[in-house]
């Protein structure tokens, strides 16, 4: 949540300040990617922030009940690949982003978690492998609609 709640809070100003500085410094990105991110409102942003977040609260909510943890997984992996990511912007910008101070207080729970997955053996490597891009595709398709739905709002 707190990671959700500086991405809400500082983007929409974050990005008013430096999204031309972003275009400038990286051409190649997609002119339709800053016009999308321009007309983001904060309050769409929270909304699609918060369809995530419950996504992935529900996905672990079930693995418990059920006691199957592949969804909870994939949804973990996927988060982490997402620190991961948000780090390495963060050193390509070499600026503050509104995502960089919470990531850095995620990545020793996403290592210490990784670190837990590998040591109780209760996945194999390939299980490992195949739910973690099975995560990263799903949030990738969810995160591509939820912008697309929110874009027409």
């Amino acid at each position: 949540m707190f990671h959700d709640f500086e991405e809400i809070i500082f983007m929409k100003s974050w990005f008013n300040k430096n999204g031309q500085r972003l275009a400038e410094k990286f051409p190649f990105l997609p002119k339709t990617l800053f016009s999308h991110l321009e007309n983001t409102t904060t309050a769409n942003f929270a909304l699609m922030v918060a369809e995530e977040f419950i996504l992935v609260s529900l996905v672990t909510y079930l693995g418990i009940l059920s006691g199957n943890y592949y969804w909870w997984l994939g949804a973990f992996m996927a988060f982490s690949v997402h620190i991961v990511i948000h780090l390495i912007q963060w050193i390509v910008v070499r600026r503050y982003i509104p995502v960089i101070v919470t990531s850095l207080l995620c990545l020793p729970y996403c290592i210490y978690g990784i670190g837990q997955i590998l040591h109780t053996n209760e996945f194999t490597g390939i299980e490992i492998a195949v739910c973690t891009l099975i995560g990263m595709v799903l949030t990738a398709l969810n995160l591509l609609l939820i912008h697309r739905i929110f874009s027409r709002l």
